[in-house]
């Protein structure tokens, strides 16, 4: 590669050619002028005009060479400048194929990514992208959470060996006696619209390591060891807390609490439960208690003066766990102040619509699948659809006219806050005498 002194001295050496030439002539014209005044006679006007002649022709001659060298060049470059052009011109084109080549091969990919995503949107419940979004990160949360749960009980000290030989009565106890009793919510929603207006409230206890303990763990220990009512009170106690801190902004946003019907007869729970309630009974149109069916069914007479004493409060109930509709006496639940009925999504439509099952009332014409909620609305009983997993058992519910449902299609149980958690705790000595007694 040439540097910029070289490349002005290649532009020079043409003009000093020139020059050089030129001043040969002149000396040539020189002499020849001497020669014909020294040799020829001739006088000096003639030698000088004899020398001018030959200048002039040798100048001219020159010229002449060097505008056609000149032309060859510039038709040379023209034609080298045409070759490039027509080379460049190829190149593009070449170019021009590759892209169009490529376009086309995206364009085909993007018709194929689009019809799978066309296919897969097929399969899915057709329920909205913001439904499908809202599913997607549950099922993220919830298997972030089992991650979580698992390090955390991958990471755990091993219990020393005395703690092995604690039962499940004893892991209650303890979590009774040092409060850790937990509150999740689970949201109870309107159909078609989907609006959370009810929350049902669940009790979880944690060991000393911050495990949650399953209900079928602690349940069964729990009722053993008679302490199910503790548990109750303290769901209750929360439950009265949530819904105080929540009213202050919707008043219409209430609670679903279990209750256990052994507690309704026991002397130690329901004494100081039922003064808890009265002291609160501005709550009672945000409070309900649920109770299964078979325990409904099989109450006592004292059990069913308890239920009486806290309708008379305004308290209302909820009958769960509703395993068979034809056994739901319609007449009763309204003479209990019983006001909800809770039972499987699916299981309303089987029973309903395929068994033929109907609650039992006072109504002796046949029932229509789609008119029992209106009729069970008759005795002021609202029928509440519970594990609703899909939008198909949903447009059935529709079908069947329910208003209200519940299940993880619309939120799973989750933890309150824990500052809210920590707000509407037992104070302390609430719940630890009771259970050391139990």
């Amino acid at each position: 590669m040439l540097r910029p002194t070289d490349s002005r001295k290649s532009q020079a050496l043409p003009l000093i050619t020139h020059v050089l030439l030129y001043a040969g002539y002149a000396a040539l014209a020189s002499f020849v002028g001497v020669s014909l005044s020294s040799v020829g006679g001739a006088s000096a006007a003639e030698a000088f005009l004899g020398g001018m002649s030959l200048f002039c022709a040798l100048s001219v001659t020159h010229a002449a060479f060097a505008a056609a060298h000149t032309a060859s060049a510039a038709k040379t470059a023209e034609k080298r400048a045409a070759a490039d052009t027509a080379q460049l011109r190829a190149g593009h084109r070449e170019l021009s194929g590759d892209l169009d080549a490529v376009s086309a091969r995206l364009d085909a990919l993007d018709r194929i990514v689009g019809d799978i995503a066309h296919k897969q949107a097929e399969s899915l419940p057709r329920h909205g992208e913001a439904r499908l979004v809202e599913q997607i990160a549950e099922k993220l949360a919830d298997a972030m959470d089992a991650k979580i749960e698992e390090v955390r009980r991958l990471a755990a000290p091993s219990p020393p060996p005395k703690a092995l030989s604690r039962g499940p009565i004893d892991a209650v106890r303890e979590a009774l006696a040092e409060n850790r009793v937990d509150l999740h919510l689970q949201p109870i929603v309107t159909l078609p619209q989907r609006k959370t207006t009810y929350y049902e409230g669940f009790t979880r206890l944690r060991d000393e390591n911050g495990r949650l303990i399953l209900p079928t763990e602690f349940i069964p220990a729990a009722e053993t060891a008679g302490l199910m009512s503790f548990i109750d009170n303290s769901l209750m106690f929360r439950c009265v807390q949530i819904v105080r801190k929540v009213s202050e902004k919707n008043k219409r946003i209430g609670i679903f609490c279990n209750i256990s019907p052994k507690g309704l007869a026991d002397d130690l729970f329901f004494p100081p439960f039922f003064s808890f309630m009265r002291d609160h009974v501005d709550l009672a149109g945000s409070l309900i208690f649920e109770i299964p069916q078979e325990a409904f069914i099989a109450r006592t007479s004292v059990e069913a003066r308890a239920m009486a004493r806290l309708a008379d409060l305004g308290f209302r109930f909820s009958m769960d766990k509703v395993t068979r509709l034809d056994a739901v006496d319609l007449a009763d639940l309204e003479r209990s102040g019983v006001r909800y009925l809770k039972a499987p999504g699916q299981l309303l439509i089987d029973q309903l619509m395929h068994q033929g099952l109907r609650p039992k009332s006072s109504i002796t014409r046949e029932i229509e699948a789609a008119d029992v909620a209106s009729v069970c609305l008759r005795f002021a009983v609202e029928i509440i659809a519970e594990r609703v997993e899909s939008e198909a058992v949903v447009r059935e519910l529709l079908d069947l006219d329910i208003g209200l449902a519940q299940g993880h299609l619309f939120g799973g149980p989750r933890p309150i806050r824990d500052n809210l958690m920590a707000e509407t705790a037992p104070p302390p000595g609430f719940l630890s005498d009771r259970a050391a007694r139990g």
